[in-house]
């Protein structure tokens, strides 16, 4: 039965990544900024589309986020950009090794996100950039911690990360992502240092289902605050949003996502 389901998924999958590599340059908007990208639509359906494959099954609390906003959320996986990804049309905020990965770079570079260089002098260029988007009234994600976790609890946030949001007076909304087995630690879809990302996938591939609890915050006005503030503020958002009861974790098929 396992056998089965994974190589089922295995060939849906792949079929819905060459899919993607076919419509990405025949489903480009023109984006505020002048640049030419893939539609944000057609991108949520695609991630929306890849969450169903892999049994990723959403729930949602909170109001969904409305542009101009920045997303500040824990990092527990690579599947986060695909659930967030679906929920909303943002673009992301991921290391530049991602833009490196074969297809999946191409594919991300494409949907609009923005790549950062770690300790190469390039934090005001991707402040930057940031400050662009929002500008622009889209929505952009970043995960503040910097890496992934286990998904128990949240690290101290890179306040830096925060600066653009401060320059155009854009609304900061906590994001709290919870991987979860009926409302108990998930130790599998957690994606970390010690782990390979094929490693991992085999894991999701094999499983069932994954069950995943998305909490938006309340927005943070970011008038009277510097930026150390808006990151406390935010990882407190997060953390609290990690700590809902159990009982409130309903299960729904993905990309069906409900507010509990």
């Amino acid at each position: 039965m396992v056998a089965l389901r994974v190589a089922r998924r295995v060939l849906l999958l792949t079929l819905h990544v060459a899919l993607g590599m076919v419509l990405t340059p025949l489903v480009v908007t023109r984006h505020p900024a002048g640049t030419w990208r893939t539609n944000p639509g057609v991108t949520s359906w695609w991630h929306n589309r890849l969450a169903d494959i892999l049994g990723v099954q959403v729930t949602v609390a909170g109001p969904r986020p409305e542009a101009p906003a920045l997303l500040a959320s824990n990092h527990v996986s690579w599947l986060d950009i695909v659930v967030l990804g679906g929920l909303t049309p943002t673009d992301f905020l991921s290391k530049h090794e991602v833009r490196r990965w074969p297809v999946i770079g191409w594919l991300a570079a494409r949907s609009g996100t923005l790549f950062i260089r770690r300790g190469n002098g390039e934090a005001a260029v991707v402040s930057a950039q940031i400050a662009q988007r929002l500008r622009d009234d889209g929505l952009l994600t970043l995960f503040p911690e910097g890496t992934t976790t286990d998904g128990r609890d949240v690290r101290p946030f890179f306040s830096r990360l925060f600066a653009a949001a401060l320059d155009t007076g854009t609304d900061v909304v906590p994001v709290a992502l919870r991987y979860h087995i009926a409302g108990a630690h998930d130790p599998v879809a957690p994606y970390t240092d010690q782990q390979s990302l094929s490693s991992n996938l085999r894991g999701l591939l094999a499983r069932e289902r994954t069950q995943v609890h998305v909490v938006f915050g309340a927005a943070i006005t970011l008038r009277g605050h510097t930026r150390k503030q808006v990151a406390e503020l935010a990882r407190a958002a997060v953390r609290d949003g990690l700590r809902a009861p159990a009982d409130t974790l309903l299960t729904h098929d993905a990309p069906i996502a409900v507010s509990s």
